[in-house]
């Protein structure tokens, strides 16, 4: 075998071990190994050097690794480029005119939500969400619309990791399965004193989370227009998810 030869085999195995990670949350060396057909020796080996430069993170269950912090970060930087070549930012301006308010597209990131884009309506709102800012994934009608279709683990994580206690966890799976009967999820006070919210979930081609589409204003404007302003969000969710058939 040539040199040529052996470098394509070593990166044709590092792109095989590194793409369970994109289709499973963890996973042992020896799942991989089954799953690649990779001898258990030469994972490990590869695994050690993933962790060293922080393509893999060693998880909290001994002998099982997960992606780690740069692999979260290509990702992030990849749904982000998608995302502006698809139009969503776009789509969030139009819907922004359409009510007057602020419109945001946010995605979960670890236990918090990140807002990625923002729009802002002609009326002034004052919101802890703009671009690049982050809140708890566990409050609000963002992070409920977020977390009712994420894995029943990413709810219990987030949950424990924001201190939640027993009683106000099961009040969060309530929530959840009442945002996934109606598909949407409506909050007030809980991130902002006085903001009303409306969340609806993006999903991909193969019904996989992408994020949400937020509405937000202040409650004393949203009384007399709630349901306008749910159908306005609805279908700005709807446009945006027929985009990521193109991602």
């Amino acid at each position: 075998m040539t040199s040529a030869d052996a470098n394509r085999r070593a990166g044709t195995r590092a792109a095989r071990i590194l793409a369970v990670f994109a289709e499973r949350e963890s996973a042992t060396a020896e799942e991989i190994s089954v799953g690649t057909g990779i001898p258990s020796s030469a994972v490990y080996r590869y695994l050690t050097t993933f962790v060293e430069i922080g393509l893999v993170h060693q998880a909290r269950t001994r002998g099982r690794y997960c992606a780690g912090s740069l692999t979260v970060q290509m990702a992030e930087n990849y749904r982000r480029e998608a995302l502006g070549q698809g139009g969503v930012k776009r789509r969030l301006r139009q819907l922004a005119a359409d009510t007057d308010e602020l419109a945001a597209f946010l995605i979960a990131r670890d236990n918090d939500v990140l807002c990625v884009e923002a729009a802002e309506g002609t009326r002034v709102i004052r919101c802890s969400f703009s671009p690049g800012l982050s809140k708890p994934l566990v409050f609000g009608a963002s992070a409920q619309a977020l977390l009712a279709y994420l894995p029943e683990e990413r709810v219990a994580a987030a949950a424990e990791a924001h201190g939640l206690s027993g009683e106000q966890a099961g009040k969060l799976e309530s929530d959840l399965r009442r945002v996934r009967d109606q598909g949407f999820a409506e909050s007030v006070g809980q991130v902002d004193p006085g903001v009303w919210g409306v969340s609806v979930p993006v999903l991909d081609r193969h019904r996989a989370l992408v994020g949400t589409v937020s509405t937000m204003a202040p409650d004393f404007r949203v009384r007399p227009r709630r349901d306008s302003l749910v159908t306005l969000t609805h279908a700005a969710a709807q446009d945006i998810s027929r985009l990521q058939e193109h991602v």
